[in-house]
């Protein structure tokens, strides 16, 4: 069996590598690949992209040699990264129209409101910050937070190039022809569902909603129920039945459950 990979945009101030634990959970079926920003992580010797176009063009070329092997692949993108990895996508997308290169069967974005609602994520900005630099704090000492964060800075000015034009969607980023998982922590205390779920104007190619466990930064905390999730929506499997849906969240949380709001709730 060969397995499907999923590239993995970084998020505020992170390399590829802040998804090394997705990889151990992975299983034989998926390949979850970091990629980098410039100036970060394997392109370290380069410098940082000057805007949204050089980032984006950067993650491309890292993608073409899974783009361009005609076979299936997801992005992901984590918080920030979601905003990228939608902009990568519909590169990789309009690439497919000129010649090999295929499409990604699926785009995952985790925990980042969509570009019409993005003036939530610079109005958490400096908490979003924190965060980072406490999580990575906590597995890499006090020199990589402090990176984190001087980087993050810079990321976050991506950020709101990368929302330009969102409203109606009429500029700027621009709905994609391929599905949408949008996931969502169950204790995030930064981007809530009802901000993810509306990336669902993003797509013109079916959108899911999931809750997963855990707070803002649930793929490293909850990592087996997240690729649970990632690898379900890619086989395009239907969850097992559960008990009758329910407003009461502590029903709505048992495992293959749909909630009234019509998203998919998971427990691994």
């Amino acid at each position: 069996m060969t397995p499907v990979s999923v590239l993995c945009v970084p998020y505020a101030g992170a390399t590829g590598l802040a998804y090394a634990r997705l990889s151990r959970r992975a299983g034989p079926e998926l390949r979850f690949t970091g990629l980098d920003l410039p100036g970060r992580g394997g392109l370290a010797d380069r410098p940082p992209p000057r805007d949204a176009a050089e980032a984006v063009a950067a993650l491309s070329a890292q993608a073409a040699p899974v783009a361009d092997a005609g076979v299936p692949y997801a992005v992901l993108g984590h918080s920030l990264g979601a905003l990228l990895a939608h902009r990568l996508t519909a590169a990789l997308s309009q690439g497919a129209h000129q010649g090999p290169r295929t499409p990604p069967s699926l785009l995952v974005v985790s925990c980042c409101p969509p570009p019409h609602l993005a003036d939530r994520l610079g109005a958490g900005a400096e908490e979003l910050l924190g965060a980072a630099a406490r999580e990575l704090r906590a597995t890499s000492g006090r020199a990589g937070a402090d990176r984190t964060w001087a980087a993050g800075r810079s990321d976050m000015e991506l950020g709101r190039e990368l929302t330009d034009g969102a409203g109606p969607p009429d500029g700027g980023p621009r709905p994609v022809d391929v599905p949408v998982l949008a996931l969502y922590g169950a204790d995030d205390p930064l981007f809530p569902g009802t901000a993810v779920r509306g990336w669902e104007r993003w797509t013109r190619a079916g959108f899911t909603a999931r809750e997963v466990p855990g707070g803002h930064f649930c793929f490293r905390e909850h990592a087996a129920a997240y690729v649970t999730t990632i690898r379900e929506a890619l086989r395009g499997s239907t969850p097992r039945p559960g008990p009758p849906a329910a407003d009461d969240r502590r029903t709505a949380r048992l495992k293959g459950v749909r909630t009234s709001r019509g998203d998919e709730v998971w427990r691994a």
